[in-house]
């Protein structure tokens, strides 16, 4: 290889073409810095620290409504829900630096762009969360010393749910016997 640059460290000592092999003794390359909108990390977070099952765009509508609008109301003049659905906004407006001046100085697309971009990190969070659980559940549910009888495989959710002994007993209504066929 002639025409290759001296110095060019993917090939061995003079030229002879073979790849040098990456040093165990140094660090690995490091992963490449994702660039994902701050706003999707805001949304994992809240996701998983303060509402998982959040319409986050119903969320900033609302919570912008009683801020502008209906900021005069007095608090007894709002359902129980209403209420924790504002204590819920309040806790996001402080979880995500600037939020509230974005969402009061911008246009109804803006706050419907920013709801998008939390939506997005708490419905990811979410499902991170379920996925990471179906492997760990399997040792949950199996008696200490004992083994599943059939056994479930970790990576197939068909034998699962009532078609499995154990799993159909734990999903079972607490008012029903699972043994009882009736």
């Amino acid at each position: 290889m002639a025409d290759e640059p001296e110095g060019d460290s993917s090939f061995g000592p003079l030229g002879s073409g073979r790849r040098q092999q990456a040093s165990a003794l140094q660090f690995a390359p490091r992963k490449k810095p994702c660039h994902a909108d701050p706003l999707v990390h805001h949304g994992r977070h809240f996701g998983r620290t303060v509402h998982a099952l959040c319409n986050v765009q119903a969320l900033i509508t609302n919570g912008i409504l009683r801020l502008g609008e209906l900021a005069d109301e007095p608090e007894e003049s709002f359902t129980t829900e209403e209420r924790r659905e504002h204590r819920v906004f309040r806790s996001l407006l402080q979880m995500v630096p600037g939020l509230k001046e974005r969402l009061m100085t911008g246009d109804a697309d803006n706050a419907v762009a920013i709801s998008e971009q939390l939506q997005k990190g708490a419905s990811s969070a979410r499902s991170d969360d379920t996925k990471s659980l179906k492997s760990a559940i399997l040792d949950w549910i199996t008696p200490k010393g004992q083994s599943l009888q059939p056994p479930l495989a970790r990576n197939v959710k068909v034998d699962r749910g009532y078609h499995h002994e154990r799993t159909g007993a734990l999903l079972c209504p607490a008012g029903l016997d699972w043994g009882n066929s009736e």
